[in-house]
């Protein structure tokens, strides 16, 4: 079991505590520190994504807890391309952010998007639903505020309704991971993959009910036609 596949969720959430404790009011310094971790994050994307680029599935077991009952993340082709994606994306919109200005309107911007980018990768490299629901609310959290980064009465009061609708939407995704737990008595991935292909198709309706919370859950978070009437805002 090799440490690397968990470096992309510890690393971003280690530099969010260190720009939020020591280098709180020194600007340059979270615009070093945040620029070096996204070029790291990239240089840690392509090796798990050359790695798994010859069909390899990697396994990292949290406290070498065996799954279904441990934390498991998973690598693979698809878990790594994605992340590959957002970590070429991250320093190219943090370059952005620092040549507008935009992260001097706020004291949070850098802690804020490494929070982020440890939610994001967290969800694509998880193999549990329910911490995928986790790594979901991580980077929501740091949406939100990101969303009300440098205030403003319209800013805030997009950002509350953004918080509301996302609100139900978790909600949502905590009833449909409730059912999928009722139904198949695990929510590791590959475990629910494997029993539901085992049920009975006249005994399926609590997994066709989760199936439909979580394309709604999803669909509010994505804004996704026709319930994205929050976006507007």
């Amino acid at each position: 079991m090799t440490h690397w596949l968990v470096l992309p969720i510890v690393l971003p959430a280690m530099l969010a505590a260190m720009l939020v404790l020591a280098a709180r009011y020194h600007l340059v310094i979270q615009r070093v520190v945040s620029v070096a971790g996204t070029v790291a994050l990239l240089g840690l994307a392509v090796g798990l994504f050359w790695q798994a680029s010859d069909g390899t599935i990697s396994l990292y077991q949290l406290g070498n807890w065996p799954a279904p009952f441990g934390i498991v993340l998973v690598a693979d082709r698809l878990s790594t391309l994605m992340v590959l994606i957002t970590c070429v994306l991250a320093p190219l919109v943090l370059l952005y952010a620092i040549g507008s200005g935009w992260d001097s309107r706020g004291r949070h911007f850098h802690p804020l998007f490494q929070f982020q980018l440890m939610g994001i990768l967290g969800a694509f490299l998880t193999g549990d639903a329910f911490n995928l629901f986790v790594f979901f609310e991580v980077l929501l959290i740091a949406s939100y505020g990101l969303m009300i980064h440098s205030g403003g009465q319209k800013r805030l009061r997009a950002g509350t309704q953004y918080v509301l609708y996302n609100l139900l939407g978790s909600t949502l995704f905590l009833f449909a991971l409730g059912t999928l737990y009722a139904e198949t008595g695990t929510l590791n991935m590959a475990d629910l993959a494997v029993r539901i292909s085992n049920l009975d198709a006249g005994n399926s309706a609590g997994i066709r009910v989760a199936a439909v919370l979580l394309l709604m859950v999803f669909a509010v978070k994505a804004a996704i036609l026709p319930l994205h009437f929050w976006l507007p805002a």
